[in-house]
């Protein structure tokens, strides 16, 4: 993965850039718009929220915390003959700093794609379809970010130097393959793969996803079902060869269960979340097992701005050691936060 530097622009090249996107930003439903044939999109999210986190042993901690900011530049361009060329430019950043959230630039995402009938080409950096399938569908009350995110998924992918194709969709049914090449730079020195796929059956919605990575993969079931306030999420996973505590490839190439439920109760603009996660023991070994549960409340003033608040606890058994990566210490954190689109 080659990391870009970032230049000086030529001055009029810079002031033509500021006035084409202060032309952009003026228009206060873009985020919502179809950019126009070979028009450039401003478009993010601000994410943050007044934090008390605890780790169990130490003194609790009152903080701004960032739950993944970001802000982005699509276009798009019809190529005539029912196909399309596209790009995605994603940066986080934190809001409390405004300092990036990795060295490297536009660190979520940088894609340039081609569609048309036979579906879409996507090469770039990308987030892993399997998991948007599958455990990001699950965490509804804050887009699984911040002190809440889910810290039991087994995130078996690499993102950099991926192409995937999504084939055209058939009968609800919508399918991406994808690979990382690894480019002799990463551990371990293998391709990473990643199969999602989505099926829409009115009320009810499946999810598959799968990743695989040298002696690691995993894979996830989810299903979603609404019916008038309620919606009912969740999703199980087995992982092999991977420590979700350290983020790393598991030599001993153990396998473990888990598995995570949502419900929510929309009330008007309110909303009311209970998200419950639970790990198995990690090679059958006594102790490693963890759980992780959310209680949270939001409140939607429009489809862009909303208010949270949430009641996050994980709790690890005398030999696990998820989120905290100290063996039988729990966390907790009492958070207030704010949303909005752009």
């Amino acid at each position: 993965m080659t990391v870009l530097n970032r230049r000086r622009l030529p001055r009029a090249l810079f002031l033509s850039s500021c006035a084409a996107l202060t032309t952009l930003v003026a228009s206060p439903m873009a985020h919502a718009q179809q950019a126009p044939n070979g028009a450039l999109q401003i478009y993010g999210r601000l994410n943050t929220s007044v934090e008390r986190t605890r780790i169990e042993g130490q003194p609790a901690v009152m903080g701004l915390q960032n739950n993944e900011s970001f802000w982005g530049l699509r276009g798009q361009e019809d190529l005539g003959g029912g196909m399309q060329a596209g790009f995605i430019l994603e940066h986080g950043f934190e809001i409390d700093t405004g300092a990036p959230t990795e060295a490297s630039y536009f660190n979520r995402k940088s894609e340039v794609n081609l569609s048309g009938s036979f579906g879409m080409l996507r090469m770039g950096r990308l987030i892993s379809e399997a998991y948007y399938a599958t455990a990001d569908v699950v965490n509804m009350h804050n887009f699984d970010t911040g002190s809440s995110a889910d810290a039991l998924y087994a995130w078996v992918s690499n993102g950099a130097n991926h192409v995937s194709w999504r084939l055209p969709e058939y009968q609800g049914l919508t399918v991406e393959l994808g690979t990382s090449l690894h480019e002799k730079q990463t551990e371990p020195n293998k391709n990473a793969w990643d199969l999602a796929a989505n099926y829409e059956m009115g009320s009810l919605t499946l999810g598959l996803g799968h990743n695989r990575w040298g002696m690691a993969e995993q894979t996830t079931l989810r299903a979603t079902y609404t019916t008038g306030p309620w919606t009912l999420a969740g999703y199980v996973q087995n992982s092999r060869g991977w420590d979700q505590a350290r983020d790393q490839v598991d030599s001993r190439q153990r396998t473990r269960n888990m598995g995570r439920m949502a419900i929510q109760y929309a009330d008007g603009p309110g909303e009311y979340h209970l998200n419950l996660g639970y790990a198995g023991k990690v090679g059958g070994e006594t102790g490693t097992q963890a759980m992780q549960w959310t209680l949270a409340y939001n409140y939607n003033f429009s489809k862009r701005t909303k208010l949270y608040a949430l009641y996050t606890r994980l709790n690890n058994h005398e030999r696990a050691s998820y989120l905290t990566g100290e063996q039988g210490v729990g966390f907790s954190a009492v958070a207030l936060g704010m949303r909005h689109y752009f």
